[in-house]
């Protein structure tokens, strides 16, 4: 049996810096990634097929286009956006408000603690590439379930490290196109992400038994619908 590679974690939230703003940031990250954003958004609403006017949560938002990306289909929905980088809280915000939307709102948290938001607040729950930044996934989890509604669907997707051989193929491929260096930081997130294997293992030690856990050639997913 193949062995994974050890887990790196990575650093917390992503600030503006001498290297590159958030607005830079943002930018390059609706240029590169402008198609998937947009996949997540219809995937999202494939598998879940959530309720009219769903309270959304989106945990680790960044800049703001996979939430705005959904509005954009669904824009009955209200979203709060819950993220550890004030920076990128400004970013998110201009974005959702050059892109016409007044239905979504960003603050300042950690998913292991989320003690701002009731319990059974959300209708829907969504993360996209922010799980490898969870310091505690075992809490975030536990945190996720107690804001959720009990009939309230989740969709959380991220990079698996143990990805296969055309996944690494394609890394490479694509980490030459990307400025700012920020195919390093693609490849750090890589690093610092979680296979099925540990995520399925973290969800039956929380007793969390109607998540499902998904995975291609370079991705994770997990899910309830």
């Amino acid at each position: 049996m193949k062995k994974n590679s050890q887990r790196i974690p990575e650093g917390g939230a992503i600030e503006d810096s001498s290297e590159m703003t958030m607005e830079q940031y943002s930018i390059t990250m609706k240029k590169q990634l402008g198609k998937e954003y947009r996949r997540f958004a219809e995937n999202v609403l494939r598998k879940l097929t959530p309720i009219q006017n769903s309270t959304v949560l989106e945990i680790g938002p960044g800049p703001g286009w996979a939430g705005i990306n959904l509005l954009h289909i669904r824009n009955d929905f209200k979203l709060i956006g819950l993220e550890a980088s004030n920076d990128m809280i400004r970013v998110a915000s201009d974005n959702a408000s050059n892109e016409g939307f007044s239905n979504v709102t960003y603050c300042n948290g950690f998913v292991e603690n989320m003690d701002q938001f009731k319990n059974e607040q959300f209708d829907l729950v969504i993360s996209r590439d922010s799980l490898h930044h969870w310091t505690d996934p075992h809490k975030a989890f536990n945190e996720i379930l107690r804001v959720l509604k009990p009939n309230g669907k989740l969709y959380i997707h991220d990079s698996r490290r143990d990805m296969t051989l055309l996944g690494k193929i394609i890394v490479s491929i694509f980490s030459k196109f990307i400025p700012n260096n920020m195919a390093f930081h693609w490849k750090a997130s890589i690093a610092a992400s979680y296979t099925p294997v540990e995520i399925q293992n973290i969800l039956s030690e929380a007793a969390i038994n109607d998540w499902k856990v998904d995975s291609d050639i370079m991705d994770l997913t997990i899910y309830k619908s």
